[in-house]
């Protein structure tokens, strides 16, 4: 089998109901997780900017990026992520 895809998902200033959608799959994130390793998902997993940090370049294929961002913090973790990240999506309000 060919290697896992690498994904991560992170939220910033919006409610948190996309993550929690997520969540609310149930079993069926299992079916995900046969074909993508979660290497940083701070909503389910216990992972820490420092862990995103240590990451090579473009070790992330995919980041799901939801909400806006309001804050310095926010800013910082968007750029660590899109420098992380082969292909970061933007989505939510």
């Amino acid at each position: 089998m060919a290697d896992k895809l690498k994904l991560a998902l992170y939220w910033t200033a919006s409610c948190g109901g996309c993550d929690v959608a997520v969540l609310d799959i149930n079993e069926k994130i299992l079916d995900v997780v046969e074909v993508a390793d979660i290497v940083f998902w701070p909503v389910a997993l216990d992972t820490k900017y420092h862990d995103v940090e240590a990451m090579p370049d473009g070790a992330i294929d995919v980041c799901l990026f939801n909400g806006a961002i309001r804050s310095s913090e926010h800013e910082k973790m968007a750029r660590l992520l899109r420098n992380k990240s082969k292909t970061l999506i933007a989505f939510g309000s």
